[in-house]
């Protein structure tokens, strides 16, 4: 998969741009502030319809102005593909996505025409963070391998909601059993997501591993990732999910939050059997993040046999020369966009192209 052009409108510190990065790597250099992260946000946008930064789409739009648009064109195996996104500021819609020249109705149906992997600095969050930060990450690698999930997962969402809102109105006096249906359903809807999550994890642990040693090459750091679910073993989930909700019905409607379903997963994420969290550097965190968005590349490789796009957001300053240049050979024939602050930062990396960043201007 190849971008041949970004265009943009008021996005962001942009008022008017075309891009075209080079097949290989490119680098964006450019002071803080330069407009770097909100070339790789816009791509980003084009590839799942949302921010990786922002949960306000409004955001994105450039101060003082009323609307914003981003348009990407990227040749596939099969083809020429275009997806743009407009947002608006007061538009009662806020947000129309466009696929090939037509509007389409949900970002699930845009979901699979653009795909890129990104990393930035946030990713260290994965490893340092909370539960719902690992199960964010999950949840958009495999919307972005299957978009099936990503609708399985609204669904999911869905009717936890209703429970959630029902536990209250138990709680002021209705009838419990007016949860039995909810209970249904959601165990029901629960049973895709556990066994995508765990097939998925099962094959992000290997290859996990395998690139953390790569970028490392500390062959006895051993990396390893674990589905933490209270469904994980489980032979049927939706069966068992019904039995854990129905046995804490009552601790529900006294704390009025569903305590059992994937909405509590978690990832393990251990170096040498212990937990990152606790002790690992943070120069191994930053390879185990970089190992996880590389490992995420081989999924949608073999997904949708070809290539993602790759987004590094200044991430060569961060590693030493012997990591940098592991990276990098990590990268062949991939279309791989960089940014970095300085000249010092690509010490030991060979760049196809390198651009300057500046006032919103690429040059």
């Amino acid at each position: 998969m190849l971008l041949t052009q970004l265009r943009l409108h008021d996005f962001r510190n942009y008022h008017q741009l075309s891009f075209t990065p080079h097949n290989g790597i490119t680098v964006i250099m450019g002071e803080n502030g330069a407009g770097k992260t909100n070339l790789l946000e816009a791509i980003h946008l084009c590839c799942l319809g949302k921010s990786h930064r922002t949960n306000n789409d409004r955001d994105m739009i450039r101060t003082d102005f009323e609307t914003c648009g981003v348009h990407a064109r990227v040749m596939r195996s099969y083809g020429l593909n275009e997806v743009g996104v407009r947002i608006y500021k007061k538009n009662r819609r806020k947000k129309l996505i466009y696929v090939n020249g037509k509007i389409v109705p949900r970002i699930g149906d845009m979901m699979g025409y653009v795909t890129c992997v990104m990393f930035a600095p946030e990713d260290l969050d994965i490893i340092k963070g909370g539960p719902q930060l690992r199960r964010r990450y999950i949840d958009m690698l495999l919307s972005k391998s299957d978009p099936a999930y990503f609708f399985a997962l609204q669904s999911y969402n869905n009717v936890l909601k209703q429970r959630n809102a029902l536990l209250k109105t138990v709680g002021k006096g209705e009838r419990a059993d007016v949860l039995d249906i909810w209970d249904e359903q959601l165990s029901l809807k629960c049973a895709p997501l556990v066994e995508r999550r765990r097939k998925a994890i099962e094959m992000l642990n290997g290859l996990a591993a395998e690139q953390y040693n790569n970028i490392s090459g500390k062959k006895n750091e051993t990396f390893t990732i674990e589905y933490d679910s209270q469904l994980k073993n489980s032979l049927s989930p939706a069966e068992d999910l019904y039995k854990l909700l129905s046995k804490s019905r009552a601790d529900d409607i006294r704390r009025q939050s569903t305590s059992y379903g994937p909405h509590r997963d978690d990832i393990s994420m251990l170096l040498l059997d212990k937990d990152m969290k606790s002790f690992a550097s943070q120069g191994q965190i930053r390879t185990a993040a970089l190992a996880l968005r590389l490992s995420e590349m081989d999924i949608l490789y073999k997904k949708h046999k070809e290539a993602p796009i790759l987004l590094l957001d200044d991430v060569l300053s961060e590693l030493d020369e012997i990591r940098r240049v592991r990276l990098i050979q990590c990268l062949k024939a991939t279309q791989t966009i960089i940014t970095c602050t300085d000249m010092d930062d690509l010490r030991g990396a060979k760049p196809d192209c390198i651009l300057r960043a500046k006032a919103g201007v690429i040059s």
